[in-house]
């Protein structure tokens, strides 16, 4: 049981203050006889009874403030904000190569600055760029085909058209190649394929929609599916390969990259025959291309929410011991190797700044050692002090820089925060110009960004603290060290040999991890749940600090299952059936969910508890807690029937839904869902997430449909029934 907190004094106001002294009036004042509410004397008795309450609040604060004392003994420190992250597409003012002149290059530095632009009572918000980007010509210099993939066709086009399925009924997995020059890196470029070919030869299928799947190379022999771009201007135009001239645009991933087939290395995009839908038809004969010229129109880079300041003056040097400075702008982003503390000395006759070293504590300092500390939550800058000791004696930890030197931050990023969890398309003013750069634009909304850490929050973690004392060896200890590595950390889950079915061999821990995403997950963007390399790599690095040396650690996500529901319900008489709709995908969103949804309405947090953390790592569900569910909801008279189907969900392959048109998971190349009969088994490294459900309100009497639903466009959809299985998004290896 918790340790009981001791109550410095338990006297009240009412009871124990004022009541006692108007007790105490006959004894030592017996001709006070008025003891009204307007009375003067009864005003003085409830002022100074405030005035005493106040001082014996003060008094109970004693034992918090000695508690908040002995957290900084143990070197707890509120963890900054975080940042929010997205990625930036800067688009070209002409596209790439300009006529014949291929080494034409657009250049974006690293840390340029893009903000939003300002709303009504809204401040700007500043991303910059994480690293430089460098936009050049893409060089195409193959063109082969899968069934002679030793011949390259490309230098012959001029004077011979190149078949690229078969001549004669083409089958099913023919497949044709584009190799780029592996020197000129297209990862995350927005790259446009204009297509000449001579048309009517590819017959049978449907121009608009032709059975051909597009992917690029994504190294290890790994492929990525690429969907034609739909924005404006970018249709595909091609019409699978059988107008005479037409233009199809990708956006390359950020992880794309060359690799290896059939032993030659390239940067490969490839495009297979696949039926995906019989509405496409299929090739009677191959299609002869004519000729194929690539042009870069963009490219892609990370960004984080923060402001760069450069070379900031923080005061001047008195000769002291212990002297403080404060940044111009808190909270910053943890500083890397060139964002240090300079002050200014005195080297071979000349003033020169000399950088200073960041350390957490000056417990190891001498007074030689150039030693800071900073606080990036507060952004204060502290020198060593001098401390004297139990002989009497003064010891320096840290150096003493001279006095009148002037001190300044060579430079930091401040940002950070919920602010910076901005929308798709949000993020579009060049603060900058820069040359061949028209516009900037995120596809994709920014999100990570959180607050800095409250007292409360952070005197939660003191247990964690004593428990993990700067080691970790328990499941326990990779844990509470993965939440302290980053605020972009909401859930952890660690698996040890041993631990069950999904355990990872001797020698090795997995640390599964779901990002901070909350919002975007209360939008139905699954997407955001892909952990990204850099806190990858950020929660690798920090456990490497605490982990046993003969203990290998695996940072990765968790095996997410989507869960579509489909259910038929019977709604209140009164109730618009759209509103009862909503109701019941708002509680199976709140309810499958990997991380607790912010701002659930008043009837959901009846259906769902209110503690409700997110779906248990490994925990099973079963058919009938979505029935009773849905009994729960107001609005809902009876549930005439509840199926439901699953799927593995890859996150960073997952799309956010589209109002305008539905898009089946099998025509987005991901795997086919399984019916769910009475349960589904979830492994220990598995958790559950909703995918969009089909709910229907049926009439009581004759059970057609009030409204119209919008469903998946799935082979045959209903959980119970049969679905039609097709190769997943990710093909085989060459």
């Amino acid at each position: 049981m918790p340790l009981p907190a001791p109550n410095l004094d338990d006297l009240r106001f009412q009871r124990d203050l004022v009541d006692e002294a108007r007790r105490r009036i006959v004894q030592y004042c017996p001709e006070w006889t008025d003891y009204n509410l307007s009375d003067p004397g009864i005003t003085l008795i409830e002022l100074f009874a405030w005035m005493t309450e106040t001082m014996l609040y003060r008094l109970n604060r004693v034992p918090e403030k000695n508690y908040i004392k002995f957290m900084e003994l143990l070197g707890i420190a509120l963890q900054p904000a975080s940042s929010a992250r997205t990625e930036l597409t800067f688009r070209l003012s002409v596209p790439f190569p300009v006529r014949d002149d291929t080494e034409t290059v657009a250049f974006v530095p690293r840390h340029y600055e893009v903000a939003t632009r300002p709303l009504e009572n809204e401040e700007q918000i500043i991303f910059t760029t994480d690293d430089a980007l460098s936009i050049q010509s893409p060089l195409l210099s193959q063109l082969r085909r899968g069934v002679d993939f030793a011949k390259n066709y490309l230098p012959r086009l001029a004077v011979e058209d190149a078949r690229v399925f078969r001549d004669q009924f083409p089958q099913e997995g023919d497949t044709f190649y584009l190799g780029f020059d592996e020197s000129r890196a297209l990862a995350g470029y927005i790259l446009r394929l204009r297509i000449t070919a001579i048309p009517t030869q590819a017959t049978g299928i449907r121009r608009d929609d032709p059975p051909l799947v597009w992917e690029c190379s994504s190294g290890g022999g790994e492929w990525y599916e690429l969907t034609p771009s739909q924005s404006p201007g970018e249709k595909d135009t091609t019409g699978g390969l059988n107008n005479p001239s037409g233009q199809i645009q990708f956006h390359l991933p950020m992880h794309a990259q060359p690799q290896d087939v059939q032993g030659i290395s390239a940067f490969w995009i490839r495009c297979r025959f696949e039926q995906r839908r019989s509405s496409q038809g299929t090739y009677t004969r191959s299609p002869r291309i004519k000729g194929v010229e690539a042009f870069a129109l963009g490219a892609t880079v990370p960004a984080t929410n923060a402001l760069l300041i450069r070379n900031e003056a923080l005061g001047i040097t008195t000769g002291e011991a212990g002297q403080l400075f404060h940044l111009e702008n808190a909270p910053i982003l943890q500083p890397t190797a060139e964002e240090v503390l300079e002050i200014e000395e005195r080297v071979f006759g000349e003033t020169v700044f000399v950088a200073w070293t960041r350390v957490d504590d000056f417990a190891n300092s001498s007074r030689y050692d150039r030693h800071y500390t900073l606080d990036s939550a507060s952004g204060e800058v502290a020198l060593g002090p001098n401390i004297r000791q139990r002989d009497g004696a003064i010891v320096q930890y840290g150096r003493i820089p001279e006095a009148d030197r002037l001190v300044r931050f060579s430079r930091y990023r401040a940002g950070g925060g919920v602010q910076g969890n901005v929308p798709a398309g949000r993020i579009n003013v060049l603060l900058a110009t820069l040359p061949y750069i028209d516009s900037v634009s995120n596809l994709r909304g920014a999100d990570g960004g959180r607050d800095p850490e409250t007292l409360e929050e952070a005197k939660l973690r003191v247990p964690q603290e004593l428990r993990t004392q700067q080691r970790a060896v328990t499941a326990a200890d990779f844990e509470d060290l993965t939440r302290k590595a980053s605020r972009s950390v909401a859930r952890v889950k660690v698996l040890t040999p041993g631990s069950g079915p999904s355990a990872p061999p001797p020698g090795m821990v997995e640390v599964l991890v779901i990002p901070e995403c909350r919002e975007a997950l209360a939008v139905g963007d699954l997407s955001r749940l892909a952990l990204s390399p850099a806190l990858q790599r950020e929660i690798q690095g920090y456990l490497d600090d605490y982990r046993l040396l003969t203990t290998t650690l695996l940072v990765r996500e968790p095996a997410y299952v989507g869960v579509r529901v489909f259910a038929e319900i019977i709604a209140e008489e009164h109730l618009n059936p759209d509103i009862v709709r909503a109701r019941v995908v708002e509680a199976l969103r709140a309810f499958l969910v990997p991380l607790p949804l912010e701002g659930k309405s008043d009837f959901v947090e009846s259906v769902v508890n209110g503690r409700w953390a997110g779906w248990p790592f490994g925990r099973d569900l079963y058919l009938s807690e979505i029935l009773a569910l849905l009994q729960k909801i107001s609005g809902v008279r009876h549930v005439r029937d509840v199926q439901a189907e699953s799927r593995r969900l890859i996150p960073s392959r997952e799309q956010l839904p589209d109002d305008e048109e539905q898009i089946s998971d099998i025509d987005r190349g991901l795997d086919a869902p399984l019916p769910i009969h009475q349960m589904l088994t979830v492994s220990g490294d598995g958790v559950l997430c909703a995918l969009e459900p089909v709910i229907t309100i049926v009439n009581s009497r004759t059970g057609e449909a009030l409204a119209p639903v919008k469903r998946p466009a799935h082979g045959q959809t209903a959980g119970g029934r049969a679905l039609v299985p097709v190769n997943g998004r990710r093909s085989s290896r060459d």
